[in-house]
Order: structure tokens, then C-alpha cells, then sequence
């Protein structure tokens, strides 16, 4: 697996957007939560009675406490998907809730689900932002590979791909010079060996280079088994005394 390395720290200017984008949410989360507030009171005060306020109030603060853990946890690189599907049947029941409340009004149905929906679009976008900055630190994160790549050399491309999945190799540039080696260590072998390399070539180099691993290994093997040794010079005849 390559070794993780630092994030680009962030430059003012994006510091500054992301300080606009936490105000913006912040409103928003405060706005959803004091129009959703009445309508769920509403719609569990048949159940509740005078105590129909906790049911909005200890949903939205469920919200916001398994969106903090679960952030808190990506951060650290310890994802539990658990909280944030829980979060997410949170956020889908007060969505109902609040639906309800419109008594199938299509207008008021959509009103009432729109800052729900953004909310959670939010954690998501800031869950990503977080999952990928703690990814390139502890060197988990895979690059893609380009489109371009997929379009003119599909199958080499699948290949390479599964050697960046299979052993970790989370480095784009990395894998193609890597498969730069193997593939001139692969033409070597078939000029010294000829076609049939792979069964007169050594199997332990034959797999290391099948696949992909071992690859400094593997060429400094290749390259003892294919450079041509020296002819040694006869030595001269002594002449009979």
C-alpha cells in the first residue's frame, strides 16, 4: 500500500468559503428546524398531548448529534456507516413528518421537504470533503484513472486497475510507472527467451511480473537472466620448454 502523505493545507481563500458555507448551514439548519418544529408538534400531538414538543426536539437534536459523530469519526478515519444511515432515517422521518403536516398538498409537501433534503446534502458534500482529505493522509484513497484511458485501451486499463485494487497502489502515476517496468521487463523476456518466455523463463519471475508485485525484484532478475555474459578470453598456450 503507498504510504499516506499530507493534504494540502487549505489556501485563505478557501478557508474564507468554507467559513460562508458553515454560516449558510448553520442557518439552514436553524431555519429547517424552526419551520419543521410546529408541523411535527402538530402532527404527534394526538399521541403526546402537551408533550408533543419532544418529539421535533429530540429528533432534530438526534440529527445533529449522529452528523457530529459521524463526521467526528471520518475525520479520524474510523467511518461508521451505522450512524450515518441512522442519520439519514432520521432526517427521512422528519421528512414525512413534516409531509404530513401538508395533508397532501402537493406545494406544501414540497416546501416542507425541501431544507430537510439540502441538510442532508450538505453532511454529504462536508462527509466527502472529510473522507478524502483523511484518506490521502493515511494513503487509502485510490485515484482514478482517466476516461481517456478506459476509451482507447480498455482492457489494458481493467488490468491495470485491478493491480491498483488488488495491492493497494493508491498513486495513479505510481501504477502507470510501474507498469511502465513490467512491461519492458516483459519484452526482455520474450526477446531473450523468445515466445514461449513463461515456460522457459524462471516461475517465480514470471509470476512476479503476471502480477505486478515484486517489481524491483523482478527487473533486477530480469536484467542478470538477459544481459549477455562476457566471453572469456583464451588463454594463451604455454610453449613446451
Amino acid at each position: 500500500m503507498d504510504e499516506g502523505t499530507a493534504p494540502v493545507p487549505l489556501t485563505r481563500a478557501q478557508k474564507v468559503l468554507a467559513g460562508v458555507g458553515g454560516v449558510f448551514f448553520a442557518g439552514l439548519a436553524g431555519l429547517g428546524g424552526y419551520g419543521s418544529f410546529a408541523s411535527v408538534r402538530d402532527v404527534a400531538e394526538p399521541w403526546f398531548g402537551g408533550q408533543a414538543w419532544i418529539v421535533p426536539a429530540g429528533v432534530d437534536l438526534g440529527i445533529l448529534a449522529l452528523v457530529s459523530v459521524a463526521l467526528l469519526l471520518e475525520w479520524l478515519a474510523m467511518p461508521m456507516p451505522a450512524l450515518r444511515w441512522m442519520a439519514f432515517a432520521f432526517t427521512g422521518a422528519t421528512v414525512w413528518l413534516n409531509v404530513s403536516a401538508a395533508h397532501g398538498d402537493a406545494t406544501g409537501m414540497v416546501m416542507h421537504a425541501a431544507m430537510p433534503i439540502l441538510f442532508i446534502t450538505f453532511i454529504e458534500a462536508v462527509r466527502h470533503a472529510i473522507r478524502r482529505r483523511a484518506g490521502i493522509a493515511a494513503g487509502t484513497v485510490r485515484e482514478g484513472i482517466p476516461v481517456a484511458r478506459w476509451l482507447l485501451a480498455p482492457w489494458s486499463t481493467f488490468r491495470l486497475w485491478r493491480r491498483m485494487v488488488l495491492w493497494q497502489i493508491t498513486s495513479y502515476p505510481r501504477a502507470l510507472t510501474a507498469e511502465q517496468r513490467r512491461r519492458h521487463a516483459l519484452a526482455l523476456l520474450s526477446e531473450h527467451y523468445g515466445r514461449k518466455w513463461r515456460t522457459r523463463a524462471p516461475a517465480d519471475v514470471v509470476w512476479m511480473l503476471t502480477d505486478g508485485v515484486m517489481l524491483d525484484e523482478a527487473l533486477t532478475r530480469v536484467t542478470a537472466l538477459t544481459t549477455p555474459k562476457p566471453e572469456k578470453t583464451p588463454q594463451p598456450r604455454k610453449a613446451p620448454q
